[in-house]
């Protein structure tokens, strides 16, 4: 008995290595791709009504990916599962996505774009349920920005002219806000990283690393990514004071910010009455770099198709022939290249309706809740034992999303199938899903930062 007993242990042992190796070589691979993606050297793209072009490699390689998740999923099927179940919010929100392709003003594309979502969905939950150690997610993130960075290091040197644009460093991309956006996602993996107390030379290098991502952001103009990574310090110290606060602590601080803003607020429109200026002068002329009149053509789109919505990403870069921004005159009709109306919440409002929207969000707000929970319930990592979440996860998730959340009211990636950031954001659901769902432990009392 005690031999058969040792045999059994020694193959769950092994089949536990095999798994753990696949997942990490995965994992590489798929964050190499989301955030490096392939180079296509190609903006000539002027006219807003053409289709994306869609390089046929992508294709192949996220095929390529799912292949090699069928072993994983094999061997885990039974945990991916209840994961998925776990995590019935999300899913059901793509089942309608799904059911949206049927009545979307381009079905075609529409029914595309969905396909590639789930596999990254499956591929996102298979590799949470087959990570050993959540260190690696950020480790993967970061030397993925970084190989980003260097390589439009590289393109800037060589090709000044291409790589540096009217609007910023563009690099490699397509355009310089995603230069701006991958290096913001670095930076907030890499500070997470810092707290896992690396060796002092690991801690260089990715302080080095972190130099060079903040600079190439600099570079980049992007000023929403910037505000982000300057405001996102602060905002984490006040998630982690108030998770770690009695609770009279945590509601004197909210209703102080409260009264704050509420006075600020008050302040500022006592003065426009005593200096005798209309209170809403000072946001006549902004236009956030011509971003109102997409908006304002927005809202009269969603009003066309209130409920249901134009179906899942089926308003831009669809069919020319039932493109809705040709039925504009204004400059985005004809001028200029445009894929999205710069505002995530506007987008999933006007292709998954009032419904794709109000569940949208509810995704949002549940994944938010649990990441607080998360910060206040972990503890700091012990470098010996692999960890399923810890406190520099939390805050990785806390940051990101907080990040999400404010990147969407001037661009536009909130459950989109842009790669990289939906690849981010299914890891953080299903990775803060997982916690909750195997956490049996008390409450963790963590001291600040």
């Amino acid at each position: 008995m005690a031999e058969q007993a040792d045999s059994i242990l020694g193959r769950n042992i092994q089949q536990i290595d095999w798994v753990s190796r696949l997942s990490t070589i995965l994992l590489c691979c798929m964050m190499l791709f989301s955030i490096v993606s392939v180079p296509d050297f190609n903006r000539t793209g002027t006219v807003a009504a053409g289709t994306d072009h869609v390089n046929p490699i992508n294709r192949f390689v996220w095929l390529g990916l799912l292949s090699m998740a069928l072993p994983l999923i094999r061997a885990r099927w039974v945990q991916v599962l209840r994961l998925m179940k776990a995590s019935w919010l999300l899913i059901g929100l793509f089942l309608y996505f799904t059911c949206s392709t049927t009545w979307a003003l381009d079905p075609a594309i529409s029914t595309r774009r969905v396909m590639f979502a789930w596999i990254e969905i499956i591929l996102a939950v298979t590799l949470t349920c087959t990570m050993r150690d959540r260190k690696y997610l950020l480790k993967y993130i970061f030397i993925s920005c970084m190989v980003a960075a260097i390589a439009d290091l590289i393109v800037w040197i060589l090709m000044p002219g291409y790589a540096m644009t009217s609007e910023g460093l563009a690099g490699v991309q397509s355009q310089k806000n995603v230069t701006g956006l991958i290096m913001m996602y670095g930076l907030l993996a890499g500070g997470p990283l810092l707290l896992y107390r690396p060796p002092k030379r690991e801690r260089y290098r990715i302080i080095a690393g972190m130099v060079l991502l903040f600079l190439l952001l600099l570079a980049s103009r992007s000023k929403t990514c910037l505000g982000i990574i300057l405001v996102t310090p602060v905002t984490l110290l006040l998630f982690i004071k108030l998770t770690h606060s009695r609770m009279s602590l945590s509601v004197a601080i909210i209703v102080s910010l409260l009264a704050i803003f509420t006075c600020t607020i008050f302040g500022y429109f006592l003065w426009c009455e005593a200096e005798n200026i209309s209170p809403f002068a000072l946001f006549q002329d902004m236009t956030f770099t011509s971003r109102t009149d997409l908006w304002s053509f927005m809202l009269e789109e969603i009003q066309k198709r209130p409920l249901f919505g134009a179906g899942f990403y089926s308003f831009w870069s669809i069919d020319p022939s039932v493109q809705p921004s040709l039925k504009t005159s204004m400059w985005f009709g004809s001028e200029a290249h445009i894929n999205e109306a710069h505002d995530g919440y506007l987008d999933l409002l006007a292709t998954g309706g009032a419904i794709g929207f109000v569940w949208g969000m509810a995704v949002i707000v549940r994944t938010f809740v649990l990441a607080i929970d998360a910060l206040a319930r972990t503890s700091r990592p012990n470098p010996a034992t692999p960890t399923v979440m810890s406190y520099p996860l939390a805050c990785f998730h806390i940051c990101f999303l907080f990040a999400l959340c404010i990147h969407n009211f001037t661009e536009s990636n909130l459950f989109c199938n842009n790669g990289m950031l939906a690849v981010a954001l299914y890891f953080s659901i299903f990775d803060l899903e997982y916690w909750q769902k195997n956490d049996d432990h008390p409450p963790v009392q963590q001291a600040s930062t």
